[in-house]
């Protein structure tokens, strides 16, 4: 593979194996070679997706696509329709192509991505790193680093970019694309400068010409504030000012109309929804607000010059249009009414909107990229993102409504495999966070898993998760092993109760917050679990503020005493650690030697206390992990001990026992 590209550093094309080349003639829906009968194996679930990416050039020349070949990722451009392919990286196993936005038609803008200590499951964190890539020479070229925020379509060859290595303020700099990382950092032009420290984030909105009007900042003692800055350069002046996750609004990106922005506004109102802020005199108007739920991402057109629609996800996702005249939102109506069963997302489209790629993907649809010809209202298949996984293989998602012991209604959802018997087994799958996270209708690897291994499978969003509105964040502030894990022990309830769970073969389980959640399930509910399976967990709460990587930013401290509280007696009495003579489920551990936000001390203590109250867990230490599995081999590894330990506990293997 000596004539593959293996870093951006590559100044030719490459050769590239028949194999590659293939991927993109992979038919959708029928790509899978699984039938009913077969049980699917363990990696067609949990391994990265065959396909992430898939970008049309601004006239539709090329279609640029960041992939996975065994255990590598690639990222490719090939010419369309012809397929011809101009440029090949091979990077590796822990480095990916994270986003590629196309600044010409022959020119890319590439945010690699790599395994870092931080990350888990399938994701890479973004490295920072701008890389313009040539698609019609194959060389890459790295400019610099941080986050593109407008093309300048006025300013051939210059874009405007938040920078990531400024020592304390925001900033904005313009960068010449021409010009090599060396030589841009002589050439460097700041156009603007955030009046608040970075701190936790923050962030900048410009207008439909490039000038930067918004920054968004996160202060040390957890609020966001929002300043503006008029067209003749004046000081910024501070507009907005509210608690970070409470009511308030923030821009998100310019309007239809010049002066307008779209925001995010939560004030007097139990959700965020879709508004639109005029700064004229200082208007603001609600466009699209659903009563339970978030809006979502903005849905636009090329470079997101015009705003045709927002998701929302309110039990089924949708998307809701703010411009339905909009050519795209007519196709995207299209495609819609095309696949009712699932979630129609326009990814990326030409210029002159002539043309685009859609993602289409549900419950039983992990995602198939499409091309579709907006005039002619023609769709043809590109590829699919999880070929061995076709419909047949996986299991309904069904959104569900419960009340909680308190009386507030809690969501979630319930996969179930058709021929499981009711009641039956049942997997808890509590997701992290726990503030702000939600699970989601659509594709679930780890649900599917489960469910294709005969169990239902209960995700609830308990209070704290996000999507569901400010008030319902905020109401799981200070119920860490409290409310929140009555949350999830009431849908247990609720699920037996409902002739859906067998209340003798339940077993709970999940990773980070969810971990902590699974052995302090077992510990408030022991007769509710028979197993329990903590995954990356935080289980003594006493050394969040001593160790790992939270104490060492003073805005995630702020996070964590609202959140939490620093009272020690609190954070004892809700610490596993100190309940473990109270379990008396069966315990699996899985944790990483190298995770720095929640050190390997939590496992080791809570395994001790399981000891010490003789109910010693099993046990699995991965050697170089942090916090997640962010390899194919290793979280084959750990599902295929997971599926082990539901087995002999709640399984067939427990049954036959």
């Amino acid at each position: 593979m000596s004539n593959v590209h293996r870093t951006f550093l590559a100044l030719q094309p490459a050769a590239v194996p028949a194999t590659i080349v293939a991927a993109l003639m992979a038919t959708c829906p029928a790509a899978g070679t699984a039938s009913a009968a077969e049980r699917p194996p363990i990696g067609a679930f949990t391994d990265a997706p065959a396909v992430s990416l898939v970008s049309i050039s601004p006239t539709g020349k090329y279609l640029a696509i960041a992939m996975r070949q065994g255990e590598e990722r690639a990222f490719q451009v090939v010419t369309h329709p012809e397929r011809e392919v101009k440029v090949n990286f091979l990077l590796g196993e822990d480095r990916q192509v994270a986003n590629a936005a196309w600044i010409s038609d022959d020119l890319l803008l590439a945010t690699p991505a790599r395994r870092m200590w931080w990350t888990g499951g399938e994701q890479r964190a973004p490295t920072g790193e701008l890389v313009t890539i040539n698609a019609a020479t194959g060389r890459s070229r790295t400019i610099g680093s941080g986050r593109p925020l407008h093309l300048l379509p006025a300013m051939p060859n210059h874009i405007l970019v938040a920078a990531s290595e400024s020592p304390r303020f925001g900033e904005v700099h313009r960068y010449d694309l021409r010009l090599p990382r060396s030589r841009q950092v002589r050439n460097l032009r700041q156009v603007a400068r955030s009046p608040t420290p970075q701190n936790a984030g923050g962030g900048f909105v410009v207008d439909a010409d490039g000038r930067v009007a918004f920054a968004i900042g996160n202060t040390a003692d957890y609020r966001t504030v929002v300043h503006y800055r008029g067209d003749d350069g004046e000081d910024w002046q501070l507009l907005e000012s509210h608690r970070t996750g409470g009511q308030g609004w923030e821009p998100v990106h310019f309007g239809p109309r010049p002066g307008t922005y779209y925001t995010l506004d939560s004030r007097d109102a139990p959700t965020r929804g879709l508004g639109l802020y005029d700064v004229a005199d200082g208007s603001h108007e609600v466009l699209v607000r659903h009563r339970q739920a978030d809006v979502g991402p903005l849905q636009c057109d090329y470079d997101c010059q015009r705003v045709y629609g927002v998701l929302v996800q309110h039990h089924y996702p949708r998307v809701v249009y703010v411009d339905p005249v909009h050519p795209l939102a007519k196709a995207h109506a299209m495609l819609a009414r095309t696949y009712p069963e699932d979630l129609v997302l326009l990814t990326s489209v030409t210029q002159d909107a002539k043309q685009a790629v859609a993602f289409v993907s549900g419950d039983r649809r992990p995602g198939d990229y499409l091309l579709v010809d907006v005039d002619s209202r023609k769709v043809a298949p590109l590829v699919a993102t999880r070929p061995n996984l076709p419909a047949e293989a996986l299991s309904p998602m069904t959104p569900v409504e419960l009340k909680a012991r308190d009386g507030r209604t809690v969501y979630g959802f319930v996969t179930s495999p058709p021929a499981a018997p009711k009641p039956g087994p049942m997997a808890v799958l509590v997701h992290g966070g726990p503030h702000g996270i939600s699970d989601s209708w659509g594709f679930n690897g780890e649900a599917q898993l489960l469910a294709s291994r005969g169990y239902h499978v209960l995700q609830v969003n308990y209070r704290g998760s996000g999507g569901y509105g400010v008030e319902y964040e905020r109401a799981g502030y200070g119920e860490w092993g409290r409310k929140i894990e009555d949350d999830v022990a009431d849908g247990v309830r609720w699920a037996v109760q409902s002739g859906i769970a067998d209340a003798g073969r339940v077993c709970v389980l999940g990773f980070s917050y969810g971990g902590y959640s699974a052995l302090m399930g077992a510990a408030r509910d022991p007769k509710l679990y028979r197993c329990a399976v903590g995954g990356s967990g935080i289980y003594d709460l006493e050394l969040l503020h001593k160790t790992g990587d939270m104490p060492r930013l003073r805005a995630l401290l702020s996070y964590l005493d609202q959140a939490l509280g620093d009272d020690p007696e609190v954070l004892a009495a809700r610490s596993p650690t100190n309940r473990a003579s109270r379990i008396t489920a069966r315990v699996l551990l899985v944790h990483g030697t190298e995770d720095r936000r929640a050190p390997p001390v939590h496992a080791q203590r809570m395994r001790a206390a399981l000891e010490r109250s003789g109910n010693a867990p099993e046990w699995m230490l991965l050697k170089g992990h942090g916090h997640g599995f962010a390899t194919n081999r290793a979280r084959r590894e750990v599902y295929e001990h997971i599926l082990g330990f539901l087995d002999a506990h709640i399984g067939r293997g427990a049954v036959e026992s």
